[in-house]
């Protein structure tokens, strides 16, 4: 089974008293991530069989049990205080499960339990687990993670360490990867398969999974081809401002109902938005998102087009959201990133909140040989220490207003 990064991380958490839940879109790799955790507990920690309880809520059997707190206090060996494992697979589906939870944590300790859930909406409604839990975001493949699945990480990590003096086939062979990487996105079982033709298949079943189950369980008024209908005017819109009037007209509901799609899609975890990053109401934009989808392989199965050609416009647009949510995966919160765009049009694609400062980011899907000017301005007017222009193939750094300005590839890892 292939490793996952954050894995250590979810490792870190197994002895502590806190209920652990890995949450995110579907498909994503919770499930595998909880039989590593389980495999683990087993071959290392020689946990037995026995003290080990699995449970799939989407089992019908398994939710049944989950569904009344009596039922599932009762299938279990509440009175030996040796130390058990209880893990349970898509959680959200039962509406008692944060009471069950919560009885379990306060009153049965030795239970250590390890959930997974598809929806945020269900964490912030539930006050019966506040302070009880700590929450992970799992998300699809990170660039690093597809370079080790894929066997190259040894020639990525290579190139970092010589970022400057790069070989060009290495730097051709990246962009290559990176290419598909934009084109497939980066869901576990897309990656895994070997197939190129089996890719967007896997990837229509995973977006006709989520419109069929995720619409049903969140139980707004809306129907599948009313979700797909936004889905595919937002992923030909990825990158670019949040227009609810004009979503509205195209996709023909109200803006009440609008807005109640946009949640479900946000609390799925299909849809993110970035707030602009402003301290001028005056000059600066200050309401308006700039909108993602959590995966670009996604959103190109959803407008039925692959032919991602490098160096064009809308491949400028599909690495800018492939970027964003690259920073969301290794560990930036959303309440860190923004963009930046004032009245007269001057905008930076990405800016990374810092307590003092703020680190901005240009995304090129071509080369460039200087600074563009909107950098310019924006670090004119909040002097950062340190900018990026992310580009198809320039490699340097220029001084400008006490800021180091470094020209890097696409798939390059910027630092704050």
């Amino acid at each position: 089974m292939q490793n996952r990064h954050i894995f250590q991380k979810i490792w870190d958490e197994i002895d502590s008293q806190d209920i652990i839940i890995l949450n995110g879109a579907r498909q994503v790799g919770k499930t595998a991530l909880l039989t590593m955790i389980k495999e683990k507990l087993l071959n290392e920690r020689k946990v037995p069989s026995s003290h080990i309880h699995w449970f799939d809520l989407e089992k019908i059997d398994d939710l049944s049990i989950w569904s009344n707190q009596t039922t599932a206090l009762g299938i279990l060996p509440l009175k030996d205080q040796s130390r058990r494992y209880l893990f349970i697979d898509e959680f959200q589906k039962s509406k008692d499960i944060g009471s069950i939870l919560k009885v379990l944590h306060d009153h049965h300790p030795q239970f250590k339990i390890i959930a997974t859930g598809s929806a945020s909406w269900y964490l912030t409604i539930d006050e019966s687990m506040a302070g009880r839990k700590r929450v992970f975001t799992i998300w699809p493949l990170s660039w690093r993670e597809y370079a080790a699945w894929q066997g190259f990480h040894e020639l990525y990590n290579a190139a970092l360490k010589n970022i400057q003096n790069i070989d060009q086939n290495l730097l051709f062979k990246l962009n290559t990867e990176f290419v598909k990487f934009v084109a497939y996105g980066g869901y576990p079982a897309v990656v895994a398969t070997e197939k190129k033709e089996e890719k967007p298949l896997i990837l229509r079943e995973l977006v006709n999974s989520y419109i069929l189950r995720d619409v049903q369980l969140a139980h707004y008024s809306a129907n599948p081809m009313q979700i797909e209908k936004i889905l595919t005017m937002l992923a030909g819109n990825v990158s670019s401002l949040l227009d609810v009037q004009s979503l509205s007209a195209n996709s023909g509901l109200g803006r009440t109902a609008l807005l109640n799609r946009l949640d479900l899609l946000k609390n799925t975890f299909i849809l993110h938005l970035n707030k602009p990053y402003f301290t001028n109401k005056i000059k600066e934009l200050v309401k308006n998102p700039k909108m993602y989808l959590v995966d670009t392989g996604l959103r190109h199965s959803i407008m039925k087009n692959f032919s991602t050609l490098p160096q064009t416009t809308d491949f400028g647009y599909a690495v800018e959201n492939a970027l964003v949510t690259e920073l969301y995966k290794t560990g930036e919160t959303l309440d860190e990133i923004y963009y930046w765009r004032t009245k007269i049009g001057q905008e930076v694609d990405i800016v990374l909140k810092n307590e003092n400062s703020a680190t901005p980011i240009e995304i090129k899907s071509g080369s460039i040989a200087s600074i563009p000017s909107n950098m310019k301005a924006f670090i004119r007017l909040y002097k950062p220490s340190r900018a990026y222009v992310l580009n198809w193939s320039s490699i340097q750094e220029m001084q400008y207003e006490n800021c180091m300005v470094y020209f890097r590839p696409l798939w390059f890892p910027v630092q704050r």
